[in-house]
């Protein structure tokens, strides 16, 4: 799976994190995928927070700080014609709360297979 990491501006340490953030020690057979599902969260999240500069190559014992997310949130991929607003309206949750909680720093080019948290408990 190849995802278009390096289409992001990341700025590593100098988001907010609305609900913190864990450190996680690799253990053998993780991948930044395996990861983000343990953790329910995104690897572009994963990735705002850390200097990988190869997302498909990660060794065991590496720290990786992980950007929780609320427990109730979902894993939403981005389909065709889908925007921050219609996705937001979709699951009763507001479209600044889609923003904070997924770091968009250009919310306007969300694109089809891009992973969104979403949290439908969240209506700010």
């Amino acid at each position: 799976m190849d995802f278009p990491y390096y289409e992001m501006e990341y700025q590593f340490a100098q988001l907010p994190t609305p609900f913190g953030t864990l450190t996680y020690v690799v253990e053998p057979g993780d991948s930044l995928l395996s990861i983000a599902r343990k953790f329910n969260t995104t690897i572009n999240n994963i990735l705002l927070f850390n200097r990988i500069s190869n997302p498909n190559l990660i060794y065991v014992g590496q720290s990786v700080i992980v950007p929780l997310s609320p427990p109730e949130s979902i894993i939403y991929i981005v389909q065709m014609g889908d925007t921050l607003y219609s996705i937001a309206k979709r699951f009763g949750t507001r479209v600044d709360t889609l923003i904070a909680i997924n770091y968009l720093t250009r919310p306007q080019l969300i694109y089809p297979g891009q992973q969104l948290v979403v949290n439908p408990s969240l209506r700010g």
